[in-house]
Protein backbone atom coordinates (compact mmCIF):
# COMPACT_ATOMS: atom_id res chain seq x y z
CA UNK A 1 0.00 0.00 0.00
CA UNK A 2 1.16 3.50 -0.59
CA UNK A 3 2.53 5.74 2.12
CA UNK A 4 0.06 7.55 4.37
CA UNK A 5 -1.31 10.61 2.59
CA UNK A 6 -2.48 13.29 5.04
CA UNK A 7 -4.66 14.84 2.32
CA UNK A 8 -6.84 11.71 2.16
CA UNK A 9 -8.67 11.29 5.45
CA UNK A 10 -11.32 8.74 4.54
CA UNK A 11 -9.52 5.43 4.14
CA UNK A 12 -6.47 7.07 2.58
CA UNK A 13 -7.76 5.96 -0.84
CA UNK A 14 -9.30 7.74 -3.78
CA UNK A 15 -12.94 7.44 -4.82
CA UNK A 16 -11.70 5.58 -7.89
CA UNK A 17 -9.81 3.00 -5.80
CA UNK A 18 -12.80 2.45 -3.53
CA UNK A 19 -15.15 2.21 -6.52
CA UNK A 20 -13.02 -0.53 -8.12
CA UNK A 21 -12.71 -2.39 -4.81
CA UNK A 22 -16.45 -2.33 -4.16
CA UNK A 23 -17.31 -3.30 -7.75
CA UNK A 24 -15.21 -6.44 -7.27
CA UNK A 25 -17.01 -7.13 -3.99
CA UNK A 26 -20.47 -6.72 -5.53
CA UNK A 27 -19.67 -9.05 -8.40
CA UNK A 28 -18.02 -11.60 -6.09
CA UNK A 29 -21.29 -12.19 -4.22
CA UNK A 30 -23.60 -12.29 -7.25
CA UNK A 31 -24.28 -15.22 -9.51
CA UNK A 32 -25.27 -12.98 -12.40
CA UNK A 33 -23.82 -9.91 -14.04
CA UNK A 34 -24.60 -6.30 -13.31
CA UNK A 35 -25.17 -3.18 -15.40
CA UNK A 36 -24.23 0.36 -14.33
CA UNK A 37 -27.68 1.05 -12.81
CA UNK A 38 -27.25 -1.98 -10.53
CA UNK A 39 -23.88 -0.69 -9.33
CA UNK A 40 -25.30 2.78 -8.62
CA UNK A 41 -28.13 1.32 -6.53
CA UNK A 42 -25.73 -0.86 -4.54
CA UNK A 43 -23.41 2.07 -3.83
CA UNK A 44 -26.35 4.09 -2.49
CA UNK A 45 -27.16 1.23 -0.08
CA UNK A 46 -23.77 1.47 1.63
CA UNK A 47 -23.41 5.23 1.72
CA UNK A 48 -26.90 6.64 1.99
CA UNK A 49 -27.22 8.75 -1.11
CA UNK A 50 -23.55 8.50 -2.04
CA UNK A 51 -22.51 6.96 -5.31
CA UNK A 52 -19.41 7.53 -7.38
CA UNK A 53 -19.58 10.20 -10.06
CA UNK A 54 -20.87 8.70 -13.33
CA UNK A 55 -17.48 9.23 -14.97
CA UNK A 56 -15.70 7.52 -12.04
CA UNK A 57 -17.99 4.49 -12.25
CA UNK A 58 -17.85 4.17 -16.04
CA UNK A 59 -14.08 4.72 -16.14
CA UNK A 60 -13.60 2.09 -13.42
CA UNK A 61 -15.75 -0.45 -15.27
CA UNK A 62 -13.96 0.25 -18.56
CA UNK A 63 -10.49 0.06 -16.99
CA UNK A 64 -11.29 -3.14 -15.11
CA UNK A 65 -12.60 -4.79 -18.29
CA UNK A 66 -9.44 -3.71 -20.15
CA UNK A 67 -7.28 -5.12 -17.31
CA UNK A 68 -9.08 -8.47 -17.54
CA UNK A 69 -10.70 -8.19 -14.10
CA UNK A 70 -14.21 -8.03 -15.56
CA UNK A 71 -15.87 -9.55 -18.59
CA UNK A 72 -18.10 -7.09 -20.48
CA UNK A 73 -21.01 -8.22 -22.67
CA UNK A 74 -22.98 -5.84 -24.87
CA UNK A 75 -26.77 -6.06 -24.68
CA UNK A 76 -29.81 -3.95 -25.44
CA UNK A 77 -32.49 -2.81 -23.04
CA UNK A 78 -35.92 -1.76 -24.31
CA UNK A 79 -37.49 1.26 -22.68
CA UNK A 80 -40.61 2.99 -24.02
CA UNK A 81 -40.10 1.65 -27.56
CA UNK A 82 -36.45 2.67 -27.51
CA UNK A 83 -33.52 0.32 -27.48
CA UNK A 84 -30.61 1.36 -25.33
CA UNK A 85 -27.20 -0.30 -25.40
CA UNK A 86 -26.08 -1.57 -22.00
CA UNK A 87 -23.07 -3.52 -20.84
CA UNK A 88 -23.29 -6.46 -18.46
CA UNK A 89 -20.25 -7.04 -16.28
CA UNK A 90 -19.18 -10.28 -14.64
CA UNK A 91 -16.12 -11.15 -12.60
CA UNK A 92 -13.26 -13.05 -14.23
CA UNK A 93 -10.93 -15.45 -12.42
CA UNK A 94 -8.28 -12.73 -12.59
CA UNK A 95 -10.79 -10.34 -10.99
CA UNK A 96 -11.48 -12.83 -8.19
CA UNK A 97 -7.76 -13.12 -7.49
CA UNK A 98 -7.29 -9.33 -7.57
CA UNK A 99 -10.17 -8.89 -5.12
CA UNK A 100 -8.58 -11.28 -2.62
CA UNK A 101 -5.32 -9.30 -2.82
CA UNK A 102 -7.17 -5.98 -2.43
CA UNK A 103 -9.08 -7.25 0.62
CA UNK A 104 -5.80 -8.05 2.37
CA UNK A 105 -4.34 -4.73 1.26
CA UNK A 106 -7.30 -2.57 2.31
CA UNK A 107 -8.33 -4.29 5.56
CA UNK A 108 -5.77 -2.36 7.66
CA UNK A 109 -7.04 0.92 6.16
CA UNK A 110 -10.65 0.13 7.01
CA UNK A 111 -9.72 -0.99 10.53
CA UNK A 112 -7.68 2.18 11.10
CA UNK A 113 -10.52 4.42 9.94
CA UNK A 114 -13.00 2.49 12.08
CA UNK A 115 -10.81 3.15 15.13
CA UNK A 116 -10.55 6.84 14.22
CA UNK A 117 -14.31 7.21 13.75
CA UNK A 118 -15.07 5.33 16.98
CA UNK A 119 -12.58 7.54 18.81
CA UNK A 120 -14.22 10.69 17.44
CA UNK A 121 -17.69 9.42 18.34
CA UNK A 122 -16.57 8.52 21.86
CA UNK A 123 -14.67 11.75 22.56
CA UNK A 124 -16.48 14.46 20.61
CA UNK A 125 -20.05 13.15 20.74
CA UNK A 126 -20.06 11.48 24.16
Amino acid sequence: MSKHNPKKFALNMSASQFTKFYILHMLSIRHSGMISEHFKAEFRKIGGNWEPAPSTLLDALHDMAEEGLLHRTEDYKSHERKRQKVYWYTLTDQGKDAFEVMKKQFLPLFEEQKRIIENILNTVFK
